[in-house]
């Protein structure tokens, strides 16, 4: 009956431990659609634990080392987003963890000594006070917005966590050994230290991931703007343009006049190309929708492509005024057509890209086309991995596409069963009338 009741007590225990796993992640991570992986992972969590608590017959190190790894393993089934960035979580969750129990057995051993070896009063303990912890993360971090930093940030992070588990775990078997109060008492204040280092994480976390999103977004603006300025003074030169013709308009249309009495249809015809060139009008793919953001853009990557020998063509069929941020369409676009450009360089025979954009009742519509050489890099989504280095830095990089489509509701194809042929679909749905 003991033994059933023991078994009985460990099970509530994993399951408040899974309770407190779903808590703290939750927080922090999206979680998947429910799926078999999903539950293979719950399980395998599960599983460790009760034979933590039931046989226990590795060292500490070995329960550490197998404690992190079947819970990275059941946080990479059930929640989705970036590797690196749910070791930081899982690792700060194992050893926040630890210090409760560290903390746990020092109050036991200082204020309830008779209850010290309880096993069952411990680890009550330790998971209720690392319950209070979540809640108050919670509080602090459920309406903001988790946002992923780089890799590089993330290993870094992943160092403290870890170093907190060795240094904790070292300590508490000197204390242990030592068998000081003394020894127990500066353990207890180091346990909090680290706890509260550990705590500090997701504030700097947090902070890193709002300066970069701010860094994105200035970047974007001030693509922006030297896109406007430079629309701006190509108006400003068309309109100066426009007024030297008009002002010799008189005497060029008197000697086009006289060209036609005489039928001389190639004179005219060399006459007025020679005004377009001395005025520097010249027929041009570029669009003119009227929407600044976009036809800078178009205008841009348009004469890029032509230095580089790229067939550039633009079908357009979109408004002024549109109900999406330009700074939204500016990321989509602008990625997609440098994108573009540099694939269709190192393409081999005829270069092209092909651009249509269509409003159509409240949503966009947007097709880039062009052929490539070489193999595109997916994630297991299916989804297209951007090749630059600096995506993080500035932000226009594939996932943004992808960001944005959400936003909007919109959704992102890729077609790539022709071969060196790459085809981008994006939609995006605005409000409906």
């Amino acid at each position: 009956m003991s033994k059933t009741l023991s078994y009985g007590v460990d099970i509530l225990f994993i399951i408040f431990a899974a309770y407190l796993f779903f808590c703290y992640f939750d927080i922090f991570l999206k979680r998947r659609k429910r799926t078999v992986l999903s539950v293979v992972g719950l399980v395998a969590f599960m599983a460790w634990q009760f034979e933590m608590s039931s046989v226990n017959l590795l060292p500490a190190y070995g329960n550490i080392i197998i404690t992190s790894i079947t819970t990275l393993f059941a946080v990479a089934q059930t929640y989705e987003g970036k590797f690196w960035n749910k070791c930081i979580f899982t690792i700060a969750f194992n050893a926040i963890w630890m210090l409760m129990e560290t903390l746990s057995n020092y109050m036991l051993m200082t204020y309830c000594e008779q209850y010290a070896e309880s096993e069952a009063l411990g680890s009550v303990t330790s998971k209720l006070i690392f319950l209070i912890i979540i809640v108050a993360l919670k509080k602090v971090f459920t309406d903001d917005e988790i946002k992923e930093l780089p890799v590089r940030y993330s290993i870094m992070f992943v160092l403290i966590p870890t170093g907190s588990i060795y240094i904790m775990n070292n300590i508490f078997m000197l204390g242990y050994k030592v068998h000081s109060n003394r020894a127990s008492f500066h353990s207890a204040i180091t346990a909090v230290i680290l706890l509260f280092m550990n705590i500090l994480i997701f504030y700097i976390y947090m902070k890193l991931a709002d300066d970069l999103q701010l860094r994105r977004i200035t970047s974007v603006y001030e693509q922006q703007l030297d896109l406007c300025e430079r629309h701006q003074q190509e108006r400003e030169l068309s309109i100066l343009q426009l007024r030297d013709v008009r002002h010799n308009m008189k005497n060029n249309l008197v000697s086009i006049l006289a060209y036609a009495e005489n039928g001389d249809n190639e004179k005219i015809i060399g006459f007025v190309n020679e005004i377009m060139e001395e005025g520097g009008i010249k027929t041009s793919a570029v669009t003119n929708s009227g929407n600044i953001v976009i036809d800078s853009l178009i205008g841009y990557w348009y004469v890029a492509a032509k230095k580089a020998g790229i067939e550039f063509s633009v079908n357009l069929n979109i408004p002024m005024e549109m109900p999406f941020r330009g700074a939204d369409i500016c990321l989509i676009l602008g990625n997609l057509l440098e994108n573009a450009v540099e694939a269709t360089q190192r393409a081999e025979g005829e270069k092209y890209i092909r651009l249509h954009m269509k409003y159509d009742k409240n949503n966009l519509l947007l097709f880039v086309e062009n052929n490539y050489k070489g193999v595109l890099i997916k994630t297991k989504d299916k989804r297209l991995k951007s090749t630059k280095t600096d995506a993080g830095n500035h932000g226009v990089g594939i996932p943004s596409v992808y960001r944005i489509a959400v936003k909007y509701h919109g959704v992102v194809t890729i077609d790539d069963n022709v071969a060196n042929r790459f085809l981008i679909r994006v939609v995006l749905y605005g409000k409906q009338k």
